[in-house]
């Protein structure tokens, strides 16, 4: 289970745990790791009038090794069970480009290409696999990712030092009618405190989405850990080609 004692459970949040929070978010220069804690692959069996049908989901989530400057940059470092790693620079004012199997690409220029490969009248080639994983990067800090889960309404069982809160997951409806629902399922976290500080957490998502008119249930779990390093992160050196990306990446002024 998440718990191994015997929680208490808490209307409002803990004042130890709003404290780490606190201290969490004025960090102005740290270092995270993300760790795919549920790689797949997970094979599911769905009835249907038909029969029985397998599906087979995999969790693609990449490694992950970032550092936050206090100069407001970011670093990146992503990794994936099939070898493939890229690199990615963000600068303060949002600004990315990123180290891919064709060079440094900025944002822009990745989603240039992704559209190309959509327009192919063959379709996209072999390009879009890491052409979608270099556009889909994720550039939330800790302590931005946990904010929808530490809202003083949420309740939280407490056991020593180790915070659980389980949040109900209703997205609004963005699909089209008769083809697929949307999804539903829970999101648990568990955020780890040592001496007071907020060492690691984990999050444990579990979604339902129903597609097809027959109303096929898929589900898709995910399971990260995020571990927390407060050693104050240097000027983080980013290559002048890729510092280049990051400059024509940027909006012109107006003239």
């Amino acid at each position: 289970g998440l718990v191994d004692s015997p929680p208490v459970a808490r209307a409002a949040l803990p004042a130890e745990l709003e404290s780490a929070l606190k201290n969490l978010r004025e960090q102005r220069s740290y270092a995270w790791e993300v760790i795919n804690g549920d790689p797949g692959p997970v094979e599911q069996t769905i009835q249907t009038p038909r029969g029985a049908v397998t599906t087979v989901q995999r969790n693609t989530a990449p490694h992950v090794k970032a550092r936050y400057s206090a100069n407001g940059e970011l670093s990146l470092e992503r990794d994936w069970p099939d070898g493939l790693a890229m690199q990615t620079f963000v600068a303060a004012d949002g600004a990315m480009a990123t180290h891919t199997p064709e060079g440094w690409l900025s944002h822009q220029e990745i989603l240039e290409a992704i559209a190309a490969e959509r327009l192919r009248p063959d379709g996209p080639t072999s390009r879009m696999s890491w052409l979608a994983r270099a556009e889909a990067v994720d550039t939330q800090r800790p302590a931005e990712e946990l904010e929808p889960f530490v809202a003083p309404t949420r309740t939280f069982e407490v056991s020593g030092e180790t915070y659980t809160c389980v949040v109900q997951i209703q997205p609004g409806n963005s699909a089209t009618p008769g083809d697929e629902s949307p999804a539903v399922g829970r999101a648990v976290v568990e955020l780890h405190l040592e001496g007071g500080v907020l060492r690691d957490y984990e999050l444990k998502t579990e979604i339902v989405r129903y597609v097809t008119r027959a109303k096929l249930p898929i589900v898709n779990t995910g399971h990260r850990i995020v571990v927390i390093s407060y050693r104050s992160v240097g000027r983080i050196a980013i290559p002048d080609e890729a510092r280049a990306k990051l400059t024509a990446g940027r909006p012109k002024p107006p003239g």
